[in-house]
């Protein structure tokens, strides 16, 4: 272990209330059981998918043969009064072993998988977080939701805040005016692959479905290695030499942190299935043994209700499906969750590997479990997923923006990431500290924020149009803080990934989108939200390698809120020398001064650790 402390030692028993295996043996399978919710449906914090819905208008067919329809209109419900919901969290390590092998991961209150935070639409959370890890930093992003003036709160380290540090007390307060599935996870240095992540389900007791259960399911690729010492390797010269800077490969797949999980399944009963990939590295393609999928929700956006047989889900986006439960229960059903392996370098294929997990939906806890099923991937298109708010193409275009996606060798030696040839490399003082301190003058100039955070100044109300031109053989899935993107074109993803929107529909809106390898997407939003947004690559190993770009969106008005910075934050800065105020090269006297910023990334990367070792981790483990 790469921490000074002795983990917590949970058993595989109370790792997301079950048991799990090492094989593809189904005989001690978990068991997950639903509580009630304050909607009138149950919720587990496992979950699944379900089929077709009711609806009130004629279906419609895709390029790819996927039905979908408008949803029957529900009758509207009184909505729950504001609640302000308090978590009190001591972050710190938890020993778990989810596909058998057991290994230290970052946990909430002793307990590993973490809870998930659920609230309904206009409740405030509050999270007082204390740093128990020993040697690593930690900070906490709130995936997908958009922190309309609290942009402080966001959580990536050195953009929104300073990092918390061993022993520092943190509060993340913020209210949540949107609904959907989102999900919290660590961003800094790599430390969610070390199994700091967990839902974020915001209820809508209005929205347009009605169903008897709702579940949670998140699936995650699981590293058997700590992270510290993979990234270390990982950007290391000797890596970008050698292995022409490739990634680790994962060791197994996981749905809700476990294996062989089961879902109780009652006949003729709809079921919701909230479904987060909380992966680090891998897209996966789902698929429930005989029930089809009646997606209800993107990333946090109610979409036409389109009926699918499989799903292609990147790290960070989120599906809502619904299940249609079979009319007899005398018959249970697998579910496969199973890698896409197309990023993989073949001679780093560790031992024990196994790219697909199974799950299952058990109508009948006194009859066998079904065999396991085989995933052939099918063509999928997200785009004919259209807003069922129908919001129109946003226009006209007043910023347009371009951005390259590449891969090259830094003043070190190390393979990083660039848009637009420039890696992403931290400033001295956190992004929205310059913009919350910057006379007037030099506010909107870019260059005040750091030549290698990638600054890009949004005025207030622009409509963005975002082209990029993906020059790497590998699809990226790029993730925009604060907003969710309109998709208005994509090109280059062959016959699995066509382009096919519904004639005459809004565009496909979501905060996460794939950009095929070889191919570029067109994007759109709104610079409605003043703060600090970045934009980035949302596999993990990239994020680490600099493929980011930092989004300073209407600054003028960012000031003009004369935002309050919690006394915590300012803690934390203070306990770590950390300046409030300044320029990216902490220069708080000239802000036009740039002398001594940031433009390379160290040659030892650790990570979160705050005191890593002095010798080098060495090439990946392939155990």
């Amino acid at each position: 272990m790469y921490n000074n402390l002795n983990p917590v030692i949970v058993s595989s028993s109370s790792v997301v209330s079950s048991t799990t295996t090492t094989s593809s043996s189904v005989s001690s399978a978990s068991l997950i059981v639903p509580t009630s919710s304050s909607s009138g449906a149950s919720v587990s914090t496992i979950s699944t998918s379900s089929s077709a819905s009711t609806t009130s208008s004629p279906a419609s067919s895709s390029a790819t043969g996927v039905v979908c329809s408008s949803p029957a209109a529900q009758a509207a419900v009184a909505t729950p009064a504001p609640a302000r919901k308090n978590y009190v969290w001591s972050i710190g390590w938890v020993n778990a072993a989810p596909d058998g092998f057991q290994r230290p991961f970052v946990g909430i209150n002793g307990q590993w998988p973490n809870p998930a935070i659920n609230a309904n639409v206009g409740d405030t959370i509050i999270i007082t977080v204390t740093n128990n890890l020993g040697n690593e930093s930690t900070a906490i992003h709130f995936h997908g939701i958009r922190q309309t003036n609290t942009s402080y709160a966001d959580g990536p380290s050195m953009v929104t805040q300073c990092p918390i540090q061993p022993g520092g007390t943190f509060v993340y307060e913020f209210v949540v005016n949107q609904y959907g599935t989102y999900w919290y996870h660590a961003h800094i240095g790599g430390q969610y692959i070390d199994g700091f992540r967990g839902p974020l389900i915001i209820k809508d007791v209005n929205a347009p479905y009605k169903v008897a259960t709702e579940y949670v399911m998140t699936i995650s690729d699981l590293y058997h290695s700590e992270a510290p010492p993979l990234i270390n390797y990982y950007q290391s010269v000797d890596n970008a030499n050698n292995n022409n800077g490739a990634e680790p490969v994962p060791n197994s797949l996981l749905i809700n942190e476990a294996q062989n999980v089961q879902f109780p399944m009652v006949a003729g009963q709809k079921y919701l299935f909230r479904i987060i990939n909380v992966g680090a590295f891998t897209p996966v393609y789902l698929q429930f043994d005989q029930h089809s999928m009646t997606v209800v929700e993107i990333d946090g956006v109610y979409t036409s209700q389109c009926t699918m047989d499989q799903l292609f889900i990147t790290p960070a986006q989120r599906y809502s499906v619904i299940i249609q439960a079979k009319t007899t229960g005398t018959q249970n059903f697998a579910i496969k969750a199973s890698m896409s392996t197309g990023m993989f370098n073949p001679t780093l294929i560790p031992a024990t590997f196994n790219t697909e997990v199974s799950a299952f939906l058990v109508y009948n806890s006194a009859a066998a479990l079904p065999a396991l099923i085989t995933i052939t991937p099918q063509a999928f298109d997200d785009s004919i997923l259209t807003p069922l708010d129908a919001t129109p193409e946003f226009g006209p275009v007043t910023s347009p923006q371009f951005m390259t996606i590449d891969f090259t060798t830094n003043a070190n030696g190390q393979r990083r990431g660039t848009l637009n040839d420039i890696d992403y490399v931290q400033p001295i003082v956190p992004t929205l500290y310059t913009a919350m301190n910057a006379p007037a003058a030099n506010l909107n100039d870019p260059t005040i924020y750091g030549t290698n955070t990638n600054p890009i100044v949004l005025p207030y109300n622009a409509v963005v149009e975002l082209t990029l031109d993906n020059h790497d053989v590998n699809g990226h899935p790029f993730h925009l803080h604060g907003h969710n993107m309109q998709l208005i074109s994509r090109s280059g993803g062959g016959p699995l990934f066509p382009f096919n929107p519904p004639a005459g529909a809004p565009p496909m809106r979501r905060d996460t989108i794939q950009v095929p390898g070889s191919g570029s997407v067109t994007l759109r939003w709104i610079a409605n939200n003043p703060g600090i947004n970045l934009f980035h690559c949302h596999l993990e190993w990239h994020v680490e390698a600099g493929l980011t770009a930092t989004f300073i969106e209407a600054p003028t008005q960012l000031q003009a809120l004369k935002l309050y910075l919690p006394i915590s934050h300012k803690n934390v800065c203070a306990n770590q020398s950390i300046a409030l105020k300044g320029n990216a090269a902490g220069n708080a006297v000239n802000y036009a001064d740039l002398s001594g910023q940031n433009t390379v990334v160290a040659k030892e990367l650790w990570g979160s650790l705050v005191n890593p070792p002095s010798t080098p981790a060495g090439s990946y483990p392939l155990t």
